[in-house]
């Protein structure tokens, strides 16, 4: 009996550190801005990333790839924060009140917050965004070329994104109207406001990029319903390494949703290794 207990006070000791490995903090990253801070249970050498997700998506994105990602890094030593846009940031939320100038704002809190945090190196931070987090990373990198060490960018817009942006029927519609509707399939109703695309008024992300000074990966699919610009973009940013990658038949999400497929476990295997190469 006392071997069988032994057993199993070591089986919950390891069950209870594979956890706490593993385990987010949910924390409040400045007023009205909530996310998850990761932090290494092995320790924290220095190098951390910040996690921008996507239009109507929250911290975790879509299938869960940002905090598989961030369980991942923490397992390598490198510390994460996600964060939740404000005015988007829940999956069921569907009437969208940020705009790009709330997002870049809420991508300088959450700099602030991780430069707070023990351990923290500011010369070892970088970014991972989603399609429209890609877009806040690179407008960010741009404004303050010395804050992070890379960017990896999943499905990035490029260019003038507002002139993509209006050749979209729900855009339009924001803009004739006040509000507009994109009715996903499968997904939910996403409603945005005129506010959201004047806001990206006057951004240019090649330009942007090119003021960034780091390292850049660009990952995105072959059915990305994105301009496919990656090479372009990139080639105007002065840093190296950059490298764009295109997963041939994987869409905008990489087809989170057929993982027999083997596109997120693709997506992840490159990020990580670029970022425990070049952070």
């Amino acid at each position: 009996m006392r071997m069988g207990h032994w057993i199993l006070s070591m089986g919950a000791l390891w069950l209870g550190t594979l956890v706490a490995m593993s385990a987010d903090q949910k924390v409040e990253v400045a007023p009205g801005l909530t996310g998850a801070w990761n932090r290494p249970a092995s320790g924290l050498d220095g190098r951390t990333v910040l996690l921008f997700h996507g239009l109507a998506q929250d911290m975790d994105e879509v299938g869960d790839l940002h905090k598989k990602l961030a369980g991942r890094l923490s397992e390598r030593g490198v510390a994460s924060l996600r964060i939740n846009f404000r005015g988007e940031g829940d999956r069921a939320r569907t009437n969208i009140e940020s705009t790009f100038t709330t997002r870049l704002a809420d991508a300088v809190s959450a700099r602030a917050f991780v430069l707070r945090q023990e351990g923290v190196r500011s010369e070892r931070i970088g970014v991972v965004g989603f399609s429209l987090g890609s877009a806040t990373a690179i407008e960010t990198g741009g404004r303050h070329p010395d804050w992070f060490r890379t960017l990896v960018l999943w499905s990035s817009p490029s260019g003038k994104v507002l002139d993509y942006l209006m050749t979209r029927p729900d855009a339009q519609a924001a803009m004739r109207d006040g509000i507009g509707c994109d009715n996903v399939p499968g997904w939910k109703p996403v409603y945005t406001k005129r506010e959201f695309y004047e806001s990206f008024r006057g951004y240019d992300l090649d330009q942007s990029l090119a003021r960034f000074p780091g390292s850049v990966l660009s990952i995105r699919g072959s059915e990305d319903f994105l301009p496919r610009r990656d090479v372009e973009m990139l080639n105007a940013a002065p840093g190296r390494p950059r490298e764009a990658l295109v997963l041939g038949g994987a869409d905008h999400i990489f087809r989170v949703f057929q993982p027999e497929l083997g596109y997120e476990q693709r997506v992840l295997d490159l990020t990580e290794a670029w970022l425990l190469k070049y952070l």
